[in-house]
């Protein structure tokens, strides 16, 4: 038999400079590249090696906004950026999709299957986000003779991702794969390369890795544009002290911090330079907020916005400034020459024995938005020289019938404005019962007593039954007072009051002005006195509040602060320690009290309803059998549903219908939790739409039951009683009309104790 042939093939075995192995660096810069990156939507859902598809629905702090593109998650970080105080809660409409680190999409139900995957995400350690393939790319596969069985054509990183995982495991069908050069890589910045070989494809990958967080930028644009507007700090990764506050660089390098409307102003220098092909901000010389001077490292650079970074104590701080060029318009078109008017029951009071409120007069003529620096002096030349400004400009007593205000822009300009002192006729601007609301709501103190403030150390709390109750220097004094209305206004009698000193407010006072938070009265000895209020600001974190409708913190009383309107029966018991040791902030139950909670329309649970009860309690009692009820709806065991503990203080949650339903079955099993443990135990039952119950404690999820009958009454009842046959602690009470999830859940476990008395 005889074959012939009619030209001859070779095969070019590839050499070893040419393989792409599976275990060589080159292949795992290529897999870095292409693995996809779950970072840049971190906002939404905290995760880098996931990511969320757009378009997608979100509710931010209760508002709902549809995101189409990476850039829209702007919009996001602006309604979160739009208070400090609040908590930033972020929910999405579901069903949404995920993408994974190795492209494979996961459409996601709800918010707990979402959270299986936050939790498990493992982030990529070397992803590498500044360079991308120009695709096609071809690869040429060998079997182990060195033969090519195939090419392969890659479209996309989704092709690419696969088609290297496929050469480690083997699942091409071959050993060696070679890529058909040249190709092609873009970066970050436009720039494109061609490389014509494995060498050079691995400088070019690692080329970019090592820029990948620094975006080029010209010294000559950073320093113009400095310059051009003022900035603010958007973002201080060290801490939130310097959120909000305004930089101004000028001509000369220096440089002016300020805060708010110029409250808070500090000087410096600045500079830009160029080191080791970087750009450096340097802010130097501060006469305060030290910890923003240094050298800071511009890593991107756009019209509006720079990313600046300092090492700082073996960490890095990254600072954010973004650039406001609206308008700002001359503080001195808001001033004018005016009059301020001090009131007096005689007019005929010269002006050199008045007190004027010198600073009312720069708010009422400010009706621009233009941040100013203003001072007074008590003549026009010391007033352009800046030299021995008013100090007591709120209590100011005149020697003359004119002083001048300096008014300063931020760049240092100032205007001289004439202020005319006048004095008035007193008609008080509020009536009796006012006065009465005001002296109530918070704690006075006497700030200016016949010219002086000797007695402003002196505390002054008025109840509503004309009780008075004085305390300062060592004393707590019991006295008493009351208002009446006569010919000429209203009087203010204080009387009783004993001790030295302060004994001179006994009297009858007749209110010459009125505020909410300040009174002026005159005695008939014509002593002049003058109150302040000082009514303290709720400390009060108001974490987890999002549909919360009953929260009850026993802290040193029984109160609902969502409607304060809870009620006692049977008393309340003693109010004893928290778990973490505060006085008073827990309440006590001895096995016969109980207190109840009025039901309203906003905190009423009826069948259907999505809720969950948190509370916290301790155990008191030896009897096993006793059924102690911890929160209940309704008043007896056949209304609503309990959450109790029974069976050796075992807790569990029970219905109208089916009993005792739901038990925590850990209880018994567990060595530290037997029923003579006196710890604080944190216990939490939620319903969800599904009518599946779970019940947690102590942050674990303990027993759950699904689409289970669960009835909790159709009708809302009248109250929820706490502690009916309980017998030891309850603390930090919270209701919500809502599903909580397993992690605000642990939240609240990890949350401090409790001791607020407002929200």
């Amino acid at each position: 038999m005889v074959s012939c042939q009619d030209e001859e093939v070779r095969i070019n075995n590839p050499s070893t400079d040419e393989v792409v192995d599976s275990n060589s660096s080159l292949a795992s810069l290529m897999r870095s590249t292409v693995t996809y990156d779950g970072s840049r939507d971190n906002i939404l859902d905290n995760a880098s090696c996931i990511g969320v598809n757009l378009p997608v629905t979100v509710t931010a702090n209760d508002t709902t906004i549809t995101i189409e593109t990476l850039d829209d998650l702007d919009l996001i970080q602006e309604i979160f950026d739009a208070f400090n105080n609040d908590e930033d809660v972020l929910e999405f409409l579901f069903p949404i999709t995920i993408t994974l680190s190795n492209h494979t999409e996961v459409v996601i139900e709800d918010a707990e299957a979402l959270e299986t995957f936050v939790d498990a995400c493992v982030e990529e350690p070397n992803i590498i986000e500044c360079v991308d393939f120009v695709y096609p790319i071809v690869f040429s596969i060998y079997n182990t003779n060195f033969q090519i069985i195939d090419t392969v054509q890659i479209e996309s990183d989704l092709e690419m991702y696969v088609f290297l995982e496929g050469l480690e495991t083997g699942n091409q069908g071959a050993v060696l794969a070679s890529i058909n050069f040249p190709i092609s890589l873009v970066y970050a910045n436009g720039n494109t390369i061609e490389v014509l070989s494995n060498q050079e494809l691995q400088e070019a990958i690692n080329a970019a890795d090592e820029d990948c967080n620094y975006i080029e930028c010209e010294e000559e644009e950073i320093h113009v544009s400095l310059k051009e507007c003022h900035w603010t700090i958007a973002e201080y990764t060290a801490n939130g002290d310097y959120l909000g506050f305004d930089f101004y660089f000028d001509e000369n390098n220096n440089l002016q911090i300020i805060y708010g409307t110029g409250a808070l102003t500090v000087s410096g220098n600045w500079d830009v330079s160029e080191v080791d092909g970087r750009v450096i901000v340097e802010i130097s010389e501060l006469s305060d907020f030290n910890a923003l001077e240094g050298n800071w490292i511009v890593q991107a650079c756009e019209n509006d916005r720079l990313v600046l970074s300092q090492a700082s104590n073996s960490s890095v701080v990254e600072m954010v400034l973004e650039q406001d060029c609206s308008m700002q318009p001359s503080p001195f078109n808001c001033f004018e020459n005016y009059e301020i008017e001090a009131c007096e029951l005689d007019i005929t009071t010269p002006v050199q024995d008045a007190v004027f409120n010198l600073n009312a007069g720069t708010v009422d003529l400010v009706d621009c938005d233009v941040e100013f620096a203003a001072s007074f002096y008590v003549s026009i030349t010391d007033a352009e020289n800046q030299t021995n400004p008013i100090a007591n400009t709120e209590t100011y007593q005149s020697v003359s019938t004119t002083v001048y205000l300096r008014v300063e822009s931020l760049g240092g300009d100032f205007q001289v404005f004439d202020v005319q002192l006048q004095v008035q006729e007193c008609v008080p601007n509020c009536s009796e019962s006012d006065i009465d609301t005001y002296l109530q709501e918070c704690v006075w103190n006497v700030v200016r007593f016949n010219n002086d403030d000797h007695l402003i150390s002196y505390d002054f709390e008025f109840s509503s039954n004309t009780d008075l109750v004085i305390t300062g220097a060592g004393l707590t004094i019991n006295a008493n007072w009351s208002t009446s209305v006569v010919a000429n206004g209203t009087i203010l009698e204080l009387y009783n009051v004993s001790g030295p000193n302060i004994q001179a407010v006994n009297d009858y006072w007749l209110i010459q002005e009125c505020e909410p938070g300040r009174l002026q009265m005159i005695s008939g000895n014509n002593i002049t006195m003058v109150m302040e209020r000082t009514c303290q600001s709720c400390d009060n974190p108001g974490f987890l509040t999002n549909d919360l409708v009953v929260y009850v913190p026993f802290s040193n009383e029984t109160v609902d602060l969502m409607n304060d309107s809870a009620q006692t029966i049977q008393g309340t018991g003693s109010y004893v320690e928290d778990r973490a040791g505060n006085a008073s902030c827990a309440t006590a139950f001895n096995g016969s009290q109980s207190v109840s909670i009025p039901v309203s329309v906003s905190n009423q649970i009826i069948q259907g309803d999505n809720f969950s009860v948190s509370l916290w309690f301790k155990m008191q009692n030896d009897n096993l059998g006793n059924l102690e009820i911890l929160f209940q709806k309704g008043e007896v065991n056949s209304e609503g549903f309990q959450l109790a503990v029974y069976d050796g203080n075992t807790p569990l949650v029970s219905d109208t219908t089916n009993g005792y339903g739901l038990w925590d079955n850990d209880w018994n099993q567990e060595v530290d939790v037997q029923w003579e443990n006196t710890d604080w135990h944190h216990l939490v039952v939620t319903r969800d739409s599904n009518n599946t119950i779970r019940l947690y404690r102590d942050g674990q999820l303990r027993n759950t039951e699904e689409n289970y009958n669960f009835d909790v009454d159709s009708e809302p009842l009248y109250n929820y009683i706490l502690g009916q046959g309980f017998t030891g602690h309850l603390d930090d009470l919270r209701v919500y009309k809502r599903t909580l999830s397993s992690n605000e859940v642990g939240d609240l476990y990890q949350l401090e104790a409790d001791c607020n008395t407002c929200l």
